[in-house]
């Protein structure tokens, strides 16, 4: 049997569990899925994810939760990995979505703009689509369109409130959204993603920064529409975050957090107390 020191990501709590030796000796390609249950480790629920060197790489509470205790993610399982899905193509991702671009469009989606993506390649749209739909895991809400250069321009009044990209270039929308040296949040998600030698690995990870991001910023928005009387500190939010979501967040994933919360939940955010220039990005 193989030990493995897991962590509980709510509450810190941290035990040893036994595995089988076959279980790990099979993870070849991407993680072992390990499903820890109330009373395992502590009284939450949650699934860590282990490589073949029994490094625990990722400990996350998921709203897609694989039911098998030891469940391999390898190549040949991408549909059950990733439910409801097709299996997406990440050689073809990662060939012809430049890392720039990946993390322009990911921020425009959390600003909860329209886009646009200009290729002639029509085989590549499905799997386009595919790969943003299930990052996003329903959570948030975006709209995608590809098309060619000449499709584009013959219709593109239809589309004035569309950010449209070519490659890693903005062609239409507003440039202010996509300050590259500002976007240090959606470079580390993007790249996470992309340093992975192991697709579906860098994948997994991916969708869980991408729901942390949305669950974290989903409770700020509610709080602060909950308090828009009163004087709100950053400390108050970070304080807020680290209550229900048991991390305490760094300022600049705060201000990208506040981003979402201004930009894609549409709230309001007042003056915060003691940063003059904090919000200067919005």
């Amino acid at each position: 049997m193989a030990k493995l020191e897991i962590r509980c990501p709510i509450c810190s709590k941290w035990d040893k569990i036994e595995i089988l030796d076959g279980a790990v000796k099979n993870v070849k390609k991407g993680l072992l899925a390990v499903n820890i249950t109330p009373g395992m480790i502590c009284d939450h629920s949650f699934i860590a994810y282990v490589d073949n060197n029994l490094t625990v790489r990722e400990c996350f509470i998921v709203d897609f939760k694989i039911e098998a205790p030891e469940v391999e993610i390898s190549q040949k399982e991408d549909d059950k990995a990733l439910p409801e899905a097709e299996q997406i193509r990440f050689d073809l991702i990662k060939l012809n979505l430049p890392e720039k671009s990946m993390i322009f469009i990911f921020n425009a989606i959390f600003f909860g703009k329209k886009i646009i993506i200009l290729s002639e390649d029509q085989f590549l749209y499905n799997h386009i689509i595919n790969f943003f739909r299930n990052a996003m895991q329903d959570l948030f809400k975006f709209g995608l369109l590809i098309m060619s250069e000449e499709s584009y321009k013959k219709v593109k009044v239809k589309y004035e409130d569309y950010i449209v990209f070519k490659k890693s270039n903005i062609i239409h929308g507003k440039s202010k959204l996509f300050q590259y040296k500002k976007l240090n949040v959606e470079k580390s998600i993007t790249q996470k993603f992309l340093a992975e030698y192991e697709p579906t690995t860098g994948f997994i990870i991916l969708r869980n920064e991408i729901q942390k991001a949305y669950e974290f910023s989903k409770e700020l928005a509610e709080f602060i529409s909950d308090n828009q009387k009163e004087i709100i500190t950053t400390k108050a939010l970070i304080d807020r975050i680290n209550e229900k979501k048991k991390e305490r967040v760094k300022k600049d994933y705060l201000t990208f957090l506040l981003n979402i919360v201004k930009n894609y939940f549409k709230v309001e955010i007042p003056k915060i107390e003691g940063v003059s220039d904090f919000l200067g990005y919005f």
